[in-house]
């Protein structure tokens, strides 16, 4: 796994078996799998992932780079960012996340 100079997220080689997702609260790896979609809001400052029971929402800027790399089963960490990669002007990777929020879905059964 390498991590880019921004902090936010990592890239593997394709495919990857888990997502690693990290919030202010816990740590959960998630299986590609399980992924069902993958969604970006068209000014790229949100991304919606759906899993079979959970959905994930990661907030930030500039999030094309780290769409793009789920999409591909490349990336394999999402974490919120440090505040000097939100503010900094000089990133090799232009992506920040400020949130990232898992919701377990309801299973009916």
């Amino acid at each position: 796994m390498s991590v880019d100079r921004n902090s936010c997220y990592a890239k593997g080689r394709s495919p990857q078996i888990f997502l690693s997702l990290e919030t202010r609260y816990e740590r959960r790896a998630l299986p590609y799998t399980l992924l069902l979609e993958v969604e970006m809001a068209s000014d790229a400052r949100l991304l919606q992932l759906t899993f079979s029971h959970y959905e994930v929402l990661v907030k930030g800027g500039r999030l094309v780079e780290i769409y793009e790399s789920v999409r591909e089963a490349t990336c394999t960490a999402i974490r919120i960012s440090s505040t000097d990669d939100q503010y900094s002007t000089e990133r090799e990777t232009p992506a920040y996340v400020t949130e990232v929020r898992i919701k377990r879905l309801e299973v009916s059964a």
